[in-house]
């Protein structure tokens, strides 16, 4: 008995132009991929850095509290990163037409100078 051979039209499996395309594919897919993880990674860091001022920000103004009673003008000095930070002090009542009444304190950090605020609060002076 002969064995019949299969004529190369019969076989089963993919063209090397199939395989091309779907290796192309999965490379176009890894890229990709890679692509998001480091834009997430970008991110994680920005929101960690910004978190890390924020808390630094707030820690200034604690420092200036626990300094004394708090007097309108501007201080200045430097985060741990080595980025200057300028707290401003202000007091309110004349912006809200208050007369005779204790001092209402807005306090506000920013990066560098007259910057965006990093941390901003308001503190009412207690009356004597």
């Amino acid at each position: 008995m002969r064995c019949r051979r299969p004529r190369p039209s019969d076989e089963d499996g993919f063209t090397t132009v199939e395989v091309l395309v779907a290796f192309g594919i999965a490379a176009a897919a890894t890229v990709m991929a890679f692509q998001i993880a480091g834009t997430a990674a970008g991110a994680v860091k920005a929101i960690e850095a910004s978190r890390v001022a924020a808390d630094e920000a707030e820690g200034v103004v604690l420092r200036r509290l626990a300094a004394g009673p708090l007097r309108p003008g501007l201080l200045q000095g430097a985060f741990s990163d080595g980025t200057p930070w300028t707290l401003s002090i202000t007091d309110l009542r004349p912006v809200l037409g208050l007369g005779r009444v204790p001092p209402l304190w807005q306090v506000r950090v920013s990066r560098g100078g007259a910057g965006v605020p990093l941390y901003a609060t308001l503190i009412p002076e207690k009356p004597r």
